[in-house]
């Protein structure tokens, strides 16, 4: 049993998972695997509780302010762990050469393409400032406090964090750590989570960014229906789900790792520029 604890409130969001029917022996291996894999500094966000339940933090999106904007739901694979940790999406993002800390490339890709500009300018993130600027992107998320022809919802599909590189990264890593069993209920609870965002928050349109677990696992759960779009690139397809999603329109548009190249904004901009298209947007 999975049970997710909405806060409407916060970005970071709790979710127990019910070790009762587990075995000893696949309990005590994932605590090992949590604990050896999943630490980011003196920080946890994963503890294991009486009752065996396992408890740990994750992130969601939900603006507690509507501005008078349609509402757009961006769905990634799986957080990080430390961004969790740093209660904000995509804290922040190493250097491939001196490791030093940047903005995330999500960021400056959604900002390149016009789809959401902060009001204010944060300086480069480092140890010393990341809690500022991720308490002001936080307070402007959930308030709507950007410039933006949306209102932007964002939603890991996987709850479970994961470290955001190597052998444990991704929703690959959610499998390795926490086994067949437990996964396979994830994909159930996670695609009534997603269901419930897009039914109760007045969603028309899905962007997409991870299609090897997401985008197959909502057809798989879906009856779906491949339409023409103006996206004319056979490996961005555009879908119009089923009554029980309202027929929401779910865009693939990538991955966030080419997010930030020509040819991943380019899609990005399509993709938008569809969304505005069809809704009337100037």
């Amino acid at each position: 049993m999975i049970t997710c604890r909405e806060n409407r409130n916060d970005i970071i969001q709790r979710v127990e998972i019910d070790l009762t029917e587990i075995p000893a022996q696949s309990r005590g291996d994932l605590e090992s695997k949590i604990t050896k894999y999943l630490k980011y500094k003196d920080k946890s966000i994963f503890r294991f509780d009486v009752g065996n339940k396992l408890i740990y933090e994750t992130e969601v999106l939900i603006p507690k302010v509507n501005k008078n904007r349609l509402n757009i739901l961006m769905v990634l694979g799986n957080p990080a762990v430390h961004s969790v940790a740093e209660g904000m999406f995509f804290s922040y993002e190493k250097t491939p050469t001196q490791g030093k800390w940047r903005e995330h490339r999500f960021w400056r890709a959604l900002r390149d393409c016009r789809i959401l500009r902060f009001r204010s300018d944060l300086k480069n993130p480092t140890c010393e400032n990341i809690e500022k600027i991720n308490a002001c992107k936080r307070d402007w998320l959930l308030n709507g406090e950007y410039e933006s022809k949306f209102n932007i919802f964002l939603l890991p599909y996987f709850s479970f964090p994961t470290p955001a590189s190597r052998a444990y990264n991704g929703v690959n890593g959610i499998k390795k750590i926490v086994g067949k069993e437990i996964f396979e209920k994830m994909k159930e609870c996670e695609f009534k989570r997603f269901k419930g965002i897009v039914s109760s928050d007045d969603i028309k349109n899905v962007i997409c960014f991870q299609k090897t677990n997401v985008l197959k696992e909502i057809l798989k759960r879906t009856k779906s229906e491949q339409i023409k779009s103006i996206l004319s690139d056979s490996h961005h397809p555009v879908y119009k789900l089923d009554d029980t999603l309202k027929y929401v329109t779910l865009y693939y548009a990538g991955s966030t790792k080419s997010i930030l190249t020509d040819e991943g904004k380019k899609i990005l901009r399509g993709v938008v520029s569809d969304i505005r298209t069809k809704n009337r947007i100037g």
